[in-house]
């Protein structure tokens, strides 16, 4: 498959008709060019509904059914892969459906192709932390964030449970735990899904912009600078904490996860010096005092 072909199934997936001077207009590519390209795609089982006159274009009918990728076989080990690694991620908002794909995938392939992949299957494998507390509301919250829904939760906090409402935007996986960031009163929050104790989709919905373009305008409106000198041991130690840390000593950090960040800070000791900002340092030596009061 070309990639002008993928260009033209991503327009047509959209929604809309549109007629082949746009589509040639969008792609480069000539009319006549088009016109065959379509013949090819419906050829190659997408169902693509031409409509002749002057009012008329071509369309993509809406089917549940997806047609087959066309793949190289690197491609197809490497999606093959990426669906294996997807069966370590826990509590996936799809559901059972990750724990059946890749086999349902690797059974549509050649044979020699499906051996190939059983051999490797058993030389590359997921080791990390298999102890991840469950997240049993993930996939109400997915579809939350999907169908841009206001959601009522009972989290727990350090000082108890408490309940509120917040617009949930988005989500994210870190450390194989699932974070949801929801926008309320008090700007943009991120909560871990695990600690939800109960949740409730509300009727009402709401509009706002994309997790990343929230996240980015955060920091840069509170962020702070964080400078710090590291031995070669401490880069270790932090590497899952800070990104670039070997090649750089300097990160912009919003100002709420200071807090958060200096009690992972003083897991690497004496590894790491915290050089600014100066609150950071305060909590570091705070920090430093109670585990000392504790020990002492």
């Amino acid at each position: 498959m070309k990639k002008r072909h993928l260009h033209l199934i991503r327009l047509l997936n959209r929604g809309r008709r549109f007629k082949a001077d746009e589509l040639a207009h969008e792609t480069g590519a000539s009319v006549r060019t088009i016109q065959r390209d379509m013949q090819t795609l419906e050829e190659l089982g997408y169902p693509i509904w031409s409509v002749p006159g002057t009012g008329g274009g071509y369309e993509m009918l809406p089917n549940r059914l997806l047609p087959p990728l066309q793949l190289r076989e690197q491609e197809a080990v490497a999606l093959y892969l990426t669906l294996k690694w997807m069966e370590q991620i826990p509590d996936v908002p799809f559901g059972d459906m990750r724990d059946t794909l890749s086999d349902w995938y690797v059974n549509e392939l050649p044979h020699d192709l499906e051996t190939k992949i059983a051999r490797l299957e058993k030389n590359i494998l997921w080791l990390g932390n298999k102890t991840v507390p469950p997240a049993l509301f993930t996939k109400d919250v997915y579809r939350a964030v999907e169908q841009r829904q206001n959601i009522e939760m009972t989290y727990a906090t350090t000082k108890g449970s408490r309940t509120f409402t917040i617009a949930p935007v988005g989500m994210a996986l870190l450390d194989l735990k699932w974070y949801v960031y929801g926008l309320s009163d008090y700007g943009l929050r991120q909560y871990r899904i695990d600690r939800i104790e109960a949740l409730r989709l509300l009727d009402t919905t709401f509009d706002s912009d994309d997790l990343e373009t929230l996240l980015q305008a955060s920091n840069e409106r509170s962020g702070v600078t964080v400078r710090l000198n590291m031995t070669l041991l401490g880069q270790r130690l932090l590497e899952d904490v800070l990104p670039d840390i070997a090649e750089k000593n300097e990160w912009v950090v919003p100002e709420t996860e200071l807090s958060f960040l200096s009690r992972q800070l003083l897991a690497a000791g004496a590894e790491v010096e915290v050089v600014a900002p100066i609150e950071l340092r305060e909590m570091m030596r705070d920090q430093a005092a109670r585990l000392w009061d504790l020990y002492r």
